[in-house]
């Protein structure tokens, strides 16, 4: 039985409100929502495998009534090829080092997350978002799910970056990456997703789940560069069975 066929959570599901959409300021956007308050790695990977995402012990998908411009995207990680800047990528940050561990709190993990937000806010015109300790526990900490890790990145002594990512042992879904903003020039960002990468292939797992890809969003569009990649047809219920197709790629650099 793989994760397509494997039942999920009985808990109710609940249709979110319009709102403005966050990535695409034109459109309306409406989530589903899930509280979960037990979850196996079965159960987990049949989530991801309709689309769904986690923060602490929320669980959500698009239901957009008129858009359909998220596309769920997970990585082939057997049959990952590294692009030529991806490799320089890897190479740049050979100095930086990871630990791997159960997601935590300290107050390095606070700075850091509102460092990061202003940074962005400022360049990128994010809305100006502050955490508080119970804030961080309750968006990536809460719950307890054995599958839950943070890969710490650091510089020395200095911690520059904090991925939450959850690992099963046949899947694994990047959740949320931040970083020091003095980190910015050497890409961070493709850095801890091929971070996550080298660990799932390592680990023999099957797909890495990077949440949605959105064509025309900035901040979104980047994930299909890691490949091959497949993505969601779209988002059905537990009872059916989810399809993921290939997409027609062009030749990354």
């Amino acid at each position: 039985m793989n994760e397509d066929d494997m039942p999920v959570s009985a808990d109710m599901s609940v249709l979110g409100p319009d709102s403005v959409c966050s990535y695409l300021p034109d459109r309306v956007s409406r989530f589903e929502h899930r509280w979960i308050w037990s979850l196996d790695s079965p159960q987990y990977e049949s989530l991801l495998a309709r689309g769904w995402r986690r923060f602490g012990r929320a669980v959500f998908r698009p239901a957009c009534r008129a858009c359909q411009e998220c596309k769920s995207l997970r990585v082939v990680l057997s049959s990952v090829k590294l692009s030529k800047s991806q490799r320089r990528c890897r190479n740049r940050n050979a100095d930086i080092r990871i630990v791997v561990q159960r997601p935590t709190i300290t107050a390095d993990h606070i700075q850091l997350y509102n460092s990061y937000h202003a940074d962005m806010h400022q360049r990128r015109g994010w809305p100006l978002q502050t955490t508080t300790p119970g804030d961080y526990y309750e968006t990536f900490v809460d719950g307890g799910f054995d599958f839950a890790r943070e890969f710490l990145y650091w510089s020395n002594d200095r911690l520059v970056g904090i991925g939450l990512v959850d690992m099963t042992d046949r899947v694994q879904s990047s959740i949320y990456f931040m970083h020091d903003p003095d980190w910015r020039d050497l890409a961070p960002g493709t850095f801890s997703v091929l971070s996550e990468i080298e660990a799932g292939r390592t680990a023999g797992r099957e797909y890495l789940y990077m949440g949605y890809y959105i064509r025309d969003c900035g901040s979104m569009n980047y994930k299909n560069r890691y490949r091959p990649n497949e993505m969601l047809d779209q988002y059905v219920s537990d009872s059916q069975p989810p399809v993921w197709t290939t997409p027609k790629q062009t030749k990354s650099k």
